[in-house]
Formats: C-alpha cells, structure tokens, sequence
C-alpha cells in the first residue's frame, strides 16, 4: 500500500534487540521515568502489540508527537503480545505501572476492575473531542466497561469484512457476493476439491469465536449477545440457524484441515489461492498486499440479515493513561495528540484500521484502502446496528477464547450438533453473566 505523506524508519537489527532487552527488564523500568533539569518530562508507554512493523509505527508516533512537544519525551517498552495482561497486572499490583498504555476494548473491563486506568471524559468534553470523533467508537468504548466511562481514547478500530480472491471470481463468471445466498453460492462454484481449490476458509483453530460471531450473528440479524432479561443469544432460533449454515460450509466448501486452521493459516490459504473467500478484520487487509496485487482482492461487510437487520462488529483499539501516573499533564497531551488529525490519520494508516477522527475519513489513503472504505460506509449507514459484545464480562474471554474451542472442533467434526453446542454455551454465557450482575449489583 503506498503511504505517501508517512515518514518511515527502518528499525535496526540493534533496535530491535535493545526493545527485547527492554522488554526483559521489565519490572526495573516501570514508574513513569522523571523530571530531568532541563524540564523535559518522560514518559513510560507500554505497548501490547509488538509485530515489528507496528512497532515501528509506534515509535514514529512518538517521534512526531515529541517533535510538537519538545518538552516531553516517551520511552517506549514493547510487552510480550501473547502475556501483556499478566505483565501489566503484575506491574498494578506492585504499584510500579507507567504512563500510558496500548489497550484494546476487550481489555478495558479487567484493568478498570483493577482501578488501574484514569478516566478521560473531563479531557474529551474539555478539549471537544466527541464532536469529532466517530459516535459509534465512542459509544463501543464506553460499553466495553461497567460505568459508562471513557478509559481509553477511541483512537482506531477493527471492523469485521470479507474478503474476495477478486481473480477467481472472475476466472469463474462471478462478481463480488452481495448478499448472503450469493455468497453461498460463491463458496460452492470456487471450490474443487480434487485440485485443492476451496471457496472459503474457516476458522476451526484458536481465535475462533470472532470470526463465528462475524458469521453468525450477522447473518441471523442480532447484535446483542444478552438479551434484556440477561439471557445469552446463542441458542435463539435465527443463531442456531446461521451457526448451522456456517458449520455447513466446513469440508463442503473449505479444506479438512481448517478444523485447526488459525489467522496465519488462513491468510496462508488466501494468498496462495486455495480459498477464494476470507472473513477477518480490516487489518488483514496490509497483510495480503505483501503478496496479492490491489485487483486481486475484494472486500465487502457482512450482508444484511433476513431480519433486514444489517450488523456490524468493530473492536475499538487506542491509548489509555494509568491511574498511578503522576504525570498525567503531559501524558493527556499525548492522548489529545492520537486523537487529532494527524497524529490519528498516521496512527490508523499505519494500523490499517479504521480512523477515530471522523475528519480523517477524507484522506486520501482511506479512499485508496478498500477495506476501511467498506467498513466506513457500513458505519455510516443509518439502519446498521453495531454488534454489543460484553468485554466487561470478567469470563469472556476465557469462556469464548479457550473453553469452547474444543466443542467447536467437535461440532465441525459432526461429533456434537449445533444446537447442542449453541444450547451449552448460552447456558455457560448466561450464568457467567448472572455471577456477574450478582458482583456488581
């Protein structure tokens, strides 16, 4: 993807070490760095997503935000991807966090639970952010936490897309599905299994549980995982229906194998050409550039259910100040900095998210990048309902992320039928929702 307005630095070898070495001296960096003589102030930021290239990014985010702000300086630390909470629970427990921090939505509950995070909405309405910040980003960051609050800025987001081997639909006589039994039909005219050619790839392996969500609930036209009385939604009639249609597609139209197939193998998949179809986030979209051309690859949302309901799932991703931080002057400055339009603009092109400044939204490189486009015109759309998942709940991801994988692999092996599995996990979601309600109530 061409990045013309984006400086970008090259990390080094030696940069690269000195960020592990960091990162192994974690617990003797925590605190939140000091005033130095010259009245520069330092500030410790905590990264939770350390793919190299993001990194890079990362710290050229820095460097233009010191560039504006030659009085604060940042110290970045790059935390294991795969144990981030563990670290920074360790550091909240031993009162030895940092300034600032890359959280997710999904990790917001656990960290407010903790009191770890400082609320940021006298920041927004003092420097009129919400007003140009996309409403639907706000409002999912402040339902991903119990209050209501803003504890994070809603800097960027993933959106759930499809995406299209844009080549073998035509090599096929097909266009880009638009709706859900075109896409059906997609899967099966794709696939040929005696050549190893597959109309889709699904996700049977580890991270499962977004993408069925991206599958299911679009298709059956719900966005609520609870419903009002606190029951989970998975075993509703129209869930089960479309996780069945789902389910369907395995081996049918999709390769054996995928009953383990996680992100990178179905990246794998697309890219080579063994699946004509993909369902993930907008960020995969940079991914599949390093091997497809642009004109290889459509994208589109998930359809419009047969409700008339059209869904859609975003995760909100941004940068959040620790409570502890005696710094917080200086560390706002940075967070007003990943919501202007700069700052943002870069940040988001670099991620392949979609923008939290709604301003952005004109920039050229969101016109040029069709997965965002897809996403923002989704969002945009009056009648479009956006997914509530609860990552307030404290067994979410525990429950979604581990516990029901292996009954998942089950249902795609036809030892376990969908109804049964989607009846035994409403039952679980739900009364892990009920212990819940009883905790906070």
């Amino acid at each position: 993807m061409t990045r013309s307005h984006i400086r970008r630095r090259k990390l080094t070898t030696a940069a690269l070490a000195g960020a592990l070495t960091a990162t192994l001296a974690l617990t003797a960096c925590a605190g939140g760095g000091d005033v130095a003589e010259d009245g520069v102030v330092t500030l410790q930021l905590w990264d939770t997503d350390t793919r190299p290239e993001r990194t890079e990014s990362l710290q050229e985010l820095i460097s233009m935000f010191e560039a504006e702000n030659p009085d604060i300086k940042i110290e970045y630390l790059g935390l294991p991807t795969d144990s981030y909470m563990q670290k920074i629970g360790t550091a909240i427990a031993t009162n030895s966090t940092p300034d600032l921090v890359t959280p997710k939505a999904s990790d917001l509950s656990g960290l407010v639970a903790q009191g770890a995070l400082a609320p940021i909405d006298d920041l927004i309405e003092a420097g009129g952010w919400e007003e140009q910040l996309d409403p639907g980003l706000v409002d999912s960051t402040r339902k991903a936490v119990p209050d209501g609050a803003l504890y994070m800025t809603p800097a960027t987001a993933i959106a759930d897309t499809i995406y299209y081997r844009a080549d073998r639909l035509s090599d096929a006589g097909l266009g880009v599905p638009e709706s859900w039994e075109e896409f059906d039909a997609a899967a099966a005219a794709l696939t040929d299994q005696s050549s190893g050619q597959f109309g889709y790839t699904i996700r049977g392996g580890n991270g499962f549980f977004p993408q069925f969500m991206q599958m299911v609930y679009t298709r059956a036209g719900i966005a609520e995982i609870f419903d009002e009385s606190g029951k989970a939604t998975l075993d509703d009639p129209a869930v089960i229906e479309a996780a069945q249609k789902y389910v369907d597609l395995y081996k049918t139209t999709t390769a054996e194998s995928d009953l383990t197939a996680d992100f990178k193998v179905m990246i794998a998949q697309f890219t080579g050409g063994g699946a004509g179809m993909l369902s993930h986030s907008i960020g995969s979209y940079p991914t599949m550039l390093q091997t497809l051309e642009p004109e290889q690859i459509a994208v589109n949302t998930p359809y419009e259910a047969d409700n008339g309901v059209e869904v859609i799932g975003r995760l909100t991703t941004g940068f959040a100040m620790f409570e502890q931080s005696e710094k917080k002057e200086a560390a706002s400055k940075f967070l007003e900095f990943t919501m202007g339009q700069e700052g943002n603009s870069f940040w988001a092109e670099a991620s392949g998210y979609i923008p939290g400044n709604t301003a952005v939204f004109e920039d050229q490189w969101v016109q040029d990048n069709p997965a965002i486009s897809a996403a923002i015109e989704s969002s945009q759309n009056p009648d479009a309902v956006s997914m509530n998942v609860p990552y307030y709940l404290p067994e979410w991801t525990s429950i979604t992320g581990t516990d029901m994988l292996p009954d998942w692999q089950r249902v795609l092996q036809g030892q376990m039928t969908v109804t049964e599995f989607c009846t035994k996990w409403a039952d679980s979601l739900t009364e892990a929702n009920e212990r819940y309600q009883e905790l906070t109530s």
